[in-house]
């Protein structure tokens, strides 16, 4: 048997240090891509609630009907809530107030009381006052504001069966954001800010060619 020569050995190490050196080699990662929104992505199929409720006018409101075509904002609290309702509808307020006239009018802010016993819509009316004018509160039997939450997965409490005195209802803190069509978009937790929101409510109506 004759043994390779000096010519094939050098090719053959060639070869398999070239194979090696590649096995060990790392590729370079891609970059992650930045995302596009902040809030948290909902499903189209989690869907704004087909609920029919009082306005601060005293007239009927129906949530799905009065916010077709545009991007809505739907919040669940109470105008007597200590802390989390006026910080939230304080970021609400100061996000709108970063959007041109344009853009605010694409979008709808609803206010949904979790304590209707006590949030009439005068007070209501009182309450969103000090924050946005166009921000729509929204009162009506605890039982259709309950299955208004529930079908968009927000916990509420019941207020006690004596509306008198002072207590407080415990509530989901999230803002829910709902497409043209009334599919979900987006989710903003409680503290998200101005900015943020800002940013994504432009992004969010360029995306759904309201602009």
């Amino acid at each position: 048997m004759r043994m390779p020569s000096r010519l094939a050995w050098f090719g053959m190490a060639v070869v398999l240090f070239g194979t090696a050196a590649c096995s060990g080699e790392r590729m370079p990662r891609a970059a992650s891509p930045t995302p596009v929104y902040s809030a948290t992505r909902l499903p189209p199929s989690f869907q704004l609630p087909d609920t029919r409720l009082t306005a601060m006018d005293g007239r009927p409101y129906d949530l799905r009907k009065r916010t077709a075509g545009m991007i809505s904002i739907l919040f669940f609290g109470f105008t007597h809530c200590p802390d989390i309702c006026p910080t939230t509808m304080a970021d609400v307020s100061g996000a709108m107030k970063l959007l041109t006239p344009a853009e605010r009018a694409k979008v709808r802010v609803v206010f949904i009381s979790a304590d209707p016993a006590r949030d009439t819509p005068k007070a209501l009316k009182t309450f969103l006052g000090n924050f946005d004018a166009s921000f729509v509160g929204l009162t009506g039997p605890l039982k259709a504001v309950h299955k208004a939450a529930a079908d968009v997965k927000v916990s509420l409490s019941s207020p006690p069966a004596d509306p008198t005195g002072d207590y407080v209802v415990s509530h989901g803190s999230q803002l829910l954001t709902f497409g043209p069509d009334g599919g979900g978009r987006l989710l903003f937790s409680y503290g998200a800010g101005a900015g943020p929101i800002a940013r994504d409510l432009k992004t969010l109506i360029q995306k759904e060619h309201l602009a």
